[in-house]
Parts: C-alpha cells; sequence; structure tokens
C-alpha cells in the first residue's frame, strides 16, 4: 500500500456516457486503476477497504486519484467522479475547508457521484458528503441505485442532482415488480428536475429498453470503444 501510495502507481479509465437518443458525448466517469511495482492491476475496491484501517493513506491515495482523474481527462462533457465519504470526512478541516474542493475546482463541471449505501452509517457520511458538495455549488449523483444489497437513503436521494441505476435493473427487465418501481422512479427523477443515467448497458437490446424507458443518459460495455485508458 505504501508503495503503491509514495510513487503515484495510479492509472484512470474514462467510461463515456451518451445521450439516450442520439448517442452524443455527454460526460466521461474516470475510474481510478491502481498498479502494483510490476505494473499488475490491483483491485481499486479491495485496496480502498483495506485503507479503512489506516485513515491518513485513505485520504492520501483518493487525493491521488482524484488529480490523476481530473488532469487526464476528456476535455469534452461533464466529468464524473466516485469520491470516499470517509476520505471527504476525514479531511474535513473545522471551517469546513477540505483539500478535495481545491481539486474539484480544477474542472468546473464536475460531478462527484456518491455511492449508495448499506447501513444507516454509511447513509449519514454520504449524506454529509453531498451537504458538504452543495455547499461549494458542485453537481452531485446517487450511484448504483438498486445495486444489491444496497440502501436508498431518501434524504440523499432528495439532494442529488442525477440519478445513476445499476445494470441490475437490466437483469431483472422481465420481472414486473422490478420494472414498476424502475418506472416510478424514473417519473420521480422527471418530476423533481433530476437527470437520469442508466449502466451496464451492454447490448442493443439494453440501449433499446433505455429509450423505451425514457432514461436520459446511458454508460456501459456497448461503448466500450469509446473508452479513454490512462496509464501511471
Amino acid at each position: 500500500m505504501l508503495d503503491l501510495i509514495e510513487n503515484r502507481r495510479v492509472g484512470v479509465e474514462y467510461q463515456v456516457i451518451l445521450d439516450t437518443r442520439s448517442l452524443e458525448t455527454f460526460g466521461y466517469e474516470g475510474l481510478a486503476r491502481l498498479y502494483d511495482r510490476d505494473g499488475a492491476p490491483l483491485p481499486p475496491q479491495r485496496v480502498f477497504d483495506c485503507l479503512h484501517d489506516s485513515p491518513l493513506s485513505l485520504v492520501q491515495l483518493e487525493l491521488i486519484a482524484k488529480a490523476a482523474q481530473i488532469e487526464h481527462a476528456p476535455t469534452e462533457g461533464k466529468l464524473f467522479l466516485n469520491v470516499d465519504p470517509d476520505a471527504f470526512l476525514l479531511g474535513l478541516a473545522p471551517d469546513h475547508s477540505h483539500p478535495m474542493f481545491k481539486l474539484l475546482a480544477r474542472r468546473p463541471d464536475v460531478v462527484v457521484e456518491i455511492i449508495e449505501n448499506s447501513n444507516t452509517q454509511q447513509a449519514d457520511r454520504s449524506l454529509a458528503l453531498a451537504r458538504g458538495l452543495a455547499e461549494q455549488n458542485i453537481e452531485t449523483a446517487l450511484d448504483d441505485i438498486g445495486a444489491p444489497a444496497s440502501l436508498l437513503a431518501l434524504p440523499l436521494l432528495m439532494s442529488v442532482d442525477y440519478y445513476k441505476f445499476d445494470r441490475h435493473w437490466l437483469r431483472q427487465r422481465d420481472d414486473a415488480a422490478h420494472r414498476a418501481l424502475l418506472t416510478h422512479l424514473l417519473g420521480f427523477a422527471r418530476e423533481q428536475g433530476k437527470a437520469t443515467v442508466l449502466e451496464g448497458v451492454e447490448t442493443a437490446a439494453d440501449l433499446a429498453l433505455a429509450r423505451e424507458l425514457g432514461v436520459d443518459y446511458v454508460q456501459g460495455f456497448l461503448f466500450r470503444e469509446r473508452f479513454v485508458t490512462v496509464t501511471p
């Protein structure tokens, strides 16, 4: 872990986000890609999970990753970035300043993705992150809505600007209850002026369903030829 941080072995994969109807580029999601000293990839989620036992290292790696994601990002459209709520709160000063805000200010069209929660404590931290970003006039998205074992926190749902729906909805497309719930959530988003993104779009049938449901934007491996990869 120390070698990873000290030598900044952080790359980025940018996954394109497209307008569902026109397939014009709306933006990109920047995803951290981590490597060991031999150049072999490391699983990002496992690394960040381990670093929760080392708060200072967690904050350091999160700042390094965000700096790389912003520095190399395509200039076209919005830039969606995940921010770890724990790293944010650990680095928050009493006056509510944070080094993360300086990084995010480099990109005026950034959208911070807040990961869905699995318990109420995580929901409280995510809501604190959303409120801190709102104070800085930074747009937010709720990520992985509907993912298995996730908890949908209503205050968080109300506070963000974008809803990003997990690929799980596509796997349950033939289940009437899932289809009805997704339809209602999309309708609520439209009523409240929230933009919607469907993740995990891998086939023409997935894209056709997104268009049928009236989803605003799509993201997934169907469009992988337009992804951008930057290695350290």
